[in-house]
């Protein structure tokens, strides 16, 4: 489907879903009841909001992982300068740029193993836990954290200055991709609302 069709298809789906809106509407529907009812009659609420995505951002989901990769390296090192700005500010602290290339790669093989699992298990099971990021994503990251946890317990020592912060790499990194996808829907790609056009 070429990019002329794509958009046809776009905008034959935002008159249909306008067109319901207004009538439910005028049935006393607020707006915001009339979009979600009429998105929901219309189909797969959940299937419907990722075609339309498709439609208006055809590249999303890669350039989502691109923008979450770096948001979580950035986020990372932005953590590791604070905590050693923090326990040793004599020193002219720097992240240098073979650590934070290192921290980059890592985090795309992370989160990239990570995507992938999560797209085939949603596609294999289509369970709601399992669809919710925030579940799949962050809970096996605690759970990784905690388990590393126990060797700081066992050897404190061996964590001193900020060091601890490594053990809770994953959970913080895990955080802050979830973080960055829900701030790459919030700017790029409009809520559902928007999607639909304001109702007239």
């Amino acid at each position: 489907m070429n990019e002329d069709e794509k958009e046809e298809v776009r905008e034959e789906i935002f008159s249909h879903l306008k067109e319901h809106a207004k009538e439910l509407m005028i049935k006393g529907y607020t707006e915001e009841e009339a979009v979600l009812q009429a998105m929901k009659s219309f189909g797969n609420e959940r299937k419907l909001n990722w075609e339309m995505k498709k439609a208006a951002f055809p590249f999303y989901k890669p350039v989502r992982f691109i923008w979450n990769v770096f948001f979580v390296t950035a986020a990372l090192c932005l953590i590791s300068f604070s905590a050693m700005e923090f326990y040793h500010p004599e020193f002219d602290n720097a992240l240098p740029l073979e650590s934070v290339m290192m921290g980059f790669f890592l985090v795309v093989f992370i989160a990239g193993a990570a995507e992938v699992l999560y797209e085939a298990i949603n596609q294999q099971f289509k369970s709601k836990w399992l669809a919710n990021p925030w579940l799949f994503f962050f809970i096996p990251s605690l759970i990784f954290g905690g388990v590393q946890s126990m060797s700081f317990l066992k050897n404190p020592e061996q964590y001193p200055d900020g060091l601890w912060l490594d053990l809770f790499a994953i959970p913080i990194g895990a955080f802050a991709y979830l973080v960055s996808r829900q701030l790459f829907t919030r700017i790029f790609v409009r809520n559902r609302r928007d999607f639909i056009g304001k109702i007239d």
